[in-house]
């Protein structure tokens, strides 16, 4: 049986709810290190904002299909969804919502601490969420790479392609020989239709 692997980007948890970063004015320079450096507490009002969109979201059909055929997930999405559509295998290339760690000491704490404050209980340093900023790295850039080569398709759910991330990932598909399908629209209702004719031959 062929391998397939999902890369997902904000365009499958819009169905949840979501808004993706086309329908938020600004929010992208207000999601860089610059940003965050130059203006922590606007920048965490932001995110505390995003947070509670997120928490109040449950995955939808797309996210299920995709957990309920076992697929390996690569994904830009920082809202959780795929872990709570019950998908194992989830590398989340810009992190999460879930934890923020102390630049200075490097202690990790539950993101709700940011209610109480933005600095270190233990060291004072500040706190940074376990997201990835505009100006920063890919995180598991590696390790992302080195499923979506493995895979014998890859199923690239909700992103446009302007993104430098969506760009790598599926040119990485390309070079290693694997088929890429994409499904932007109605991701919710196209993405279990396809697994179904794809897996089960439906």
């Amino acid at each position: 049986m062929k391998r397939i692997v999902a890369f997902t980007g904000a365009g499958i948890s819009k169905a949840s709810g979501i808004p993706t970063f086309q329908d938020m004015d600004g929010i992208r320079e207000k999601l860089s290190l610059d940003y965050f450096m130059s203006n922590t507490k606007d920048f965490y009002d932001v995110l505390q904002g995003m947070k509670r969109n997120v928490d109040k979201a449950l995955p939808n059909a797309a996210h299920i299909a995709i957990a309920h055929h076992d697929i390996p997930v690569v994904t830009m999405n920082i809202d959780g969804l795929h872990k709570r559509a019950g998908s194992k295998k989830v590398i989340e290339v810009h992190g999460n919502l879930d934890y923020v760690l102390c630049m200075k000491c490097g202690k990790e704490y539950d993101f709700s601490c940011i209610d109480n404050s933005i600095y270190c209980r233990q060291c004072n340093g500040l706190l940074k969420p376990e997201v990835v900023l505009y100006g920063e790295m890919i995180a598991k850039y590696h390790e992302a790479i080195e499923l979506i080569s493995s895979a014998d398709e890859l199923l690239v759910v909700g992103t446009s392609f302007y993104t430098s991330t969506s760009s790598i990932m599926v040119e990485a598909a390309q070079m290693s020989g694997a088929k890429v399908t994409t499904i932007n629209m109605d991701a919710e209702t196209e993405v279990p239709r396809y697994l179904r004719r794809c897996i089960e031959g439906e």
